[in-house]
Formats: structure tokens, sequence, C-alpha cells
């Protein structure tokens, strides 16, 4: 689901570039940038159940 979030906020982001204004886009995009660090970060951290 926080891809989603993700994939739809980087959109929205594209949309503000191409309309809006580049200090609201450059930071949306760095809010968006901030997001994806974490959302790898919570990933890359979580530890894995495996059974062999």
């Amino acid at each position: 689901m926080e891809f989603t979030a993700l994939f739809l906020a980087v959109t929205i982001v594209m949309l503000v570039a191409w309309f809006g204004r580049r200090s609201l886009a450059l930071a949306l995009f760095a809010a968006g940038m901030i997001a994806c660090v974490a959302t790898y970060l919570h990933h890359a951290t979580d530890t894995l159940k495996l059974s062999f």
C-alpha cells in the first residue's frame, strides 16, 4: 500500500512540475525522496523469518 502512495506522490510531483511552480515542485520532490528513503530503510532493516 505504501508503494502505491509513493507512486501517486511521484505522479503528483510530476504534474506540479509540469503545470505549477518550480519551488513547490522542488519541495514536493524533496518530501517524496525522504518518504522513499524512509520506506527503503523500513524494509531493508526488517528481519526475515525464514525456516528451512
